[in-house]
């Protein structure tokens, strides 16, 4: 998609000092060891944490539905680590945005290359299909030559917010990574690509209330998904690879995961292979519970009108 840069004037504004401040000490902080940004983002979580919020109360809740099997102390613990998780997601960032790729590379393992090059070698587009992680930025880390090399380009989805301080830092981050950037609007765009026999990195795992919304069970709760993946196959022929991110203990990097194939076969119904994809989904998850973006509100929507946020 087309942006037009914004000028230096704009981080003067009054209305964009704080951020400004804030991506200032982001940036003085990226340069710091690895070690040290994880050790200040837990910080960073550990103070959000202890901030009364209604995304906390969400992601409690979240934790609550999907985890019935723990005790409440230890529903408990796991947000806590789910924030200390946020914060080091903040500071990542920063990292992925100004981080030299040979001191990115050192962090990385990938998983499962085989998986995607074998997909590439049928010719056609590819969709690597990921969830919102609180690593999330790190994912994009395999568009880059220098950390996975002789891959097509990459296309990468991107969300517009309200502040175009914050817009441009984001969008800055990411094309490091992608040849391109589109919004969910972009449709077109996104075949396209396709056709071009090009890798999308695409994330639909949040509530869907569009027309091509769909219900399946998502950690024993009913959930929104949209089904468009489906459609994108049929049109293009494309491959669909799950692919998700993982934090690795003891500050050893991350690992980014690609998962064999879901194969669409002609007439299948979209819901049975979403579930395949979510199936998928839940067992990452259960391996780094912490990890995954809980402070979304993942089952407002359904087709029975029930909000367990309300």
């Amino acid at each position: 998609m087309e942006h037009k840069k914004i000028s230096f004037y704009n981080y003067l504004l009054p209305k964009n000092w704080i951020i400004s401040i804030v991506l200032l000490k982001a940036r003085l902080i990226s340069l710091l060891p690895f070690n040290w940004i994880l050790k200040l983002g837990h910080i960073l979580g550990m103070l959000l944490y202890c901030i009364p919020s209604k995304r906390s109360m969400v992601a409690m809740k979240n934790i609550e539905l999907c985890f019935p099997e723990l005790s409440a102390f230890e529903q408990k613990k796991l947000l806590k680590k789910h924030f200390s998780s946020l914060g080091i997601g903040f500071l990542e960032v920063a990292m992925v945005r100004w981080k030299p790729n040979k001191v990115l590379k050192k962090l990385i393992t990938i998983n499962g290359l085989d998986h995607l090059r074998n997909a590439i070698k049928k010719d056609k587009g590819v969709i690597l299909m990921s969830a919102h992680f609180t690593s999330l930025e790190v994912s994009a880390l395999i568009g880059r030559e220098e950390i996975a090399s002789d891959l097509p380009p990459m296309v990468g989805m991107y969300r517009l917010g309200n502040n175009p301080v914050i817009n441009q830092f984001f969008r800055e981050a990411r094309l490091r990574s992608v040849e391109s950037l589109v919004t969910k609007f972009e449709v077109k765009s996104l075949i396209q690509a396709l056709k071009e026999k090009k890798i999308i990195w695409y994330a639909s795992d949040q509530n869907f209330s569009g027309k091509n919304a769909i219900e399946l069970d998502f950690f024993n709760q009913k959930a929104m998904t949209n089904s468009a993946i489906t459609r994108f196959n049929e049109i293009t022929g494309c491959s669909v690879l799950p692919f998700f991110p993982a934090r690795l203990p003891n500050h050893q990097g991350y690992s980014l995961n690609i998962y064999p194939e879901i194969e669409y076969t002609d007439h299948q119904d979209p819901r049975e292979y979403l579930i395949k994809f979510y199936r998928v989904l839940e067992e990452h998850i259960k391996k780094n519970p912490e990890q995954y973006y809980w402070i979304h509100r993942r089952f407002k929507s359904n087709f029975e009108n029930k909000n367990p946020y309300l």
